[in-house]
């Protein structure tokens, strides 16, 4: 069964300004963390049970980045809701709440 990934709005500024940020560097890298990011939305669409790293959330690595997405599963309604795209070089006390 997929799920549909639904991105929370904090999550979403967070992803724009990560994306600002490598335009800035090189637009290919920034399409190369789109791509990245797309994908890791389509592995979560299709299996969602990645480890639990902070609370209830779970969080997968965004492939050939230093991100983690942060996520909660609703598997009534099969939504995943991205909370955060948090770097990882981050203190870890700054964790989504």
């Amino acid at each position: 069964m997929d799920f549909k990934v639904v991105v929370s709005k904090k999550a979403q500024r967070e992803i724009e300004n990560t994306i600002d940020y490598y335009q800035e560097i090189n637009d290919k890298l920034a399409y190369e963390f789109y791509l990245s990011l797309q994908k890791t939305y389509n592995k979560l669409g299709l299996n969602p049970y990645y480890q639990v790293k902070h609370k209830n959330y779970r969080a997968t690595p965004i492939e050939k980045f230093s991100f983690l997405l942060f996520f909660t599963i609703n598997e009534k309604t099969k939504i995943i809701k991205i909370l955060s795209c948090f770097h990882t070089s981050r203190n870890p006390k700054k964790y989504p709440k």
